[in-house]
């Protein structure tokens, strides 16, 4: 048997870490090959085109380009340009996963939360003047409701404003 070289160490790991890229993507209800293409950028030294994904990983190129344009609204990707490149279009993965959460909740769950926000106040409001059993019950769920979106913005003001260190130090407190 021979000696493993430290190429085929450095694939077999990059390998295994991709696989696992390509997992996550599943658990989150995208194609594997978005992880797959997240890990090979992942990887990279520098930005890569579209034509060096489509090489490196035997996509269609329509494949690649949806799923980049995907990747760059949940952060996990950055278009690039390259100085004498033209117009070409240039990828490079997104490396601080806190950095991808922060926007996640700053743009999803926060739409999120003033969308029922919005809809509580004018529900709480359009109740308050209303006699009745059915009317008094109604207002207090909708009251918890929006006591419960409150606290959700509270934490995700924290959240998307904080550093991953002070908040590990938040927690460390708290245990």
């Amino acid at each position: 048997m021979g000696e493993t070289s430290a190429e085929d160490s450095i694939a077999d790991a990059r390998g295994e870490v991709i696989e696992a890229f390509k997992q996550s993507a599943e658990f989150y209800g995208l194609s594997q090959s978005y992880g797959h293409l997240y890990g090979v950028l992942y990887f990279a030294d520098e930005p890569l085109s579209l034509d060096d994904l489509v090489e490196q990983t035997g996509y269609a190129k329509s494949t690649v380009s949806n799923a980049m344009k995907a990747m760059q609204r949940l952060h996990l990707v950055h278009r690039r340009s390259i100085p004498g490149e033209g117009k070409k279009a240039f990828f490079e993965a997104e490396r601080d996963f806190w950095r991808v959460a922060q926007e996640f909740l700053n743009r999803q769950v926060q739409r999120e939360i003033d969308t029922m926000s919005r809809a509580l106040e004018s529900a709480e409001s359009t109740l308050e003047g209303t006699d009745g059993e059915q009317a008094q019950r109604d207002l207090e769920r909708i009251r918890n409701l929006k006591s419960m979106y409150d606290r959700s913005q509270t934490l995700v003001n924290v959240l998307t404003n904080s550093s991953l260190s002070r908040l590990s130090q938040l927690v460390k407190k708290i245990q």
